[in-house]
């Protein structure tokens, strides 16, 4: 499903030249529940969004699917974000003004999706992360754990093929943290392929797999047995 190789990210130029990933090779398959974890810096969050196609390689190959996504145009790549990824990030990155129904809405009206189908897709993901009671709330009127649920909403809407989680817990408290991972976990088990980057180890260790960066570079690939 995602396969890159050879990675490397740069930023700036020349002196201020800062290398954030360091020929980084990655593999994740199908219905896959991975971690990134690594200290602050360490190239975790680039690397995501090098996945999730929020920013481009320097140099190395990107495969989603057989699809070289370094070969993408924005409009092509734009097309592919909102498809392939749906993304949730630690403070949630609501629209205040908006409505719960009204921010989960917000991808299908991107995709041109009818409002018939928006409304049937939006209220069964309401009811499936217990939030159908809060659709005419705004996230004001809402506490943390409530707010992480709209936003997996937003990101489950267009059924993408992986979600991608940056610290998603790392605004929550522990009990709330642990719901939030839960959801994940099963959302997992129905078949979803679910990246993580989290600092958190209790987190990392829900996942089926961990991997570390250090210094943009990955250092370690450990498989968790569930024995």
């Amino acid at each position: 499903m995602i396969n890159i190789t050879a990675v490397e990210k740069s930023y700036g130029k020349s002196d201020s030249l800062v290398t954030a990933l360091k020929k980084v090779d990655v593999q994740i398959e199908r219905g896959e529940m991975v971690a990134i974890v690594g200290a602050s810096g360490s190239g975790k969050s680039t690397l995501l969004n090098i996945i999730g196609c929020l920013d481009k390689a320097t140099s190395g190959q990107y495969l989603f699917d057989g699809t070289n996504v370094q070969d993408l145009n924005q409009r092509a790549l734009a097309k592919l974000r909102n498809k392939g990824f749906g993304f949730v990030v630690q403070y949630f990155a609501l629209i205040d003004d908006y409505t719960v129904y009204e921010n989960v809405e917000i991808p299908l009206k991107y995709g041109k999706v009818n409002k018939k189908l928006r409304k049937e897709k939006i209220e069964a993901l309401l009811e499936k992360l217990q939030i159908a009671d809060k659709r005419n709330k705004t996230p004001k009127e809402l506490s943390g754990g409530q707010c992480q649920r709209v936003a997996i909403a937003r990101a489950l809407v267009n059924d993408p093929d992986i979600i991608l989680a940056d610290e998603p817990t790392g605004a929550l408290d522990k009990k709330t943290g642990e719901e939030v991972v839960e959801i994940f976990r099963s959302l997992n088990e129905e078949g979803k392929t679910i990246v993580i980057v989290t600092h958190d180890e209790k987190v990392a260790r829900s996942c089926n797999r961990i991997i570390t960066i250090e210094d943009g570079m990955i250092c370690k690939n450990e498989i968790i047995s569930r024995g």
